[in-house]
């Protein structure tokens, strides 16, 4: 598999609600936010909401949905979920995280997105509540043939093998 620089999100939370209802670690929470999606293959503005749980052992678990709006009218729904984990560092509360984004949309020019599996790697400052993630597409190229199904990526990096 390859990793392909597909775009970046940079995220704010613009409202929130934070909890420990069971007097231990475990938590939930609530958020919504706006931020933007920069790069080649896509660009535009993001509004969001995510619905995280927070494990026993401190690990937050986001859980977040969105839309896109493209520069060229078009929308995009993001889905997200992953990890979340503190890191050591002295500048304060910061988290590192994993995740797999899933996106949809009708829009012809973006279908291609449908049928493409995405990962990120990002932090969230928790005093600022504002996080980045860089999305990467992943490519398959151990497979011999290219896929019946789905709409070719406009760019030759995001195609899987055909050997």
């Amino acid at each position: 598999m390859r990793l392909e620089p597909l775009f970046r999100l940079s995220m704010r939370y613009t409202d929130g609600s934070w909890h420990r209802p069971f007097g231990g670690e475990e938590g939930a929470g609530f958020g919504t936010g706006d931020g933007t999606v920069t790069g080649g293959s896509l660009s535009g503005t993001l509004t969001w909401a995510n619905y995280p749980r927070r494990r026993e052992d401190g690990v937050w678990t986001p859980n977040a949905r969105g839309v896109i709006r493209t520069e060229d009218g078009a929308e995009v729904l993001l889905s997200m979920h992953g990890q979340s984990v503190a890191e050591e560092t002295p500048e304060g509360l910061w988290r590192a995280i994993l995740a797999r984004i899933e996106l949809v949309t009708q829009h012809e020019r973006y279908r291609w997105l449908n049928t493409t599996f995405v990962v990120a790697e990002g932090e969230i400052d928790e005093e600022t509540e504002e996080l980045w993630f860089e999305a990467y597409a992943c490519v398959n190229d151990k497979v011999e043939h290219r896929p019946t199904m789905g709409h070719a990526p406009p760019e030759e990096r995001f195609r899987q093998a055909d050997r």
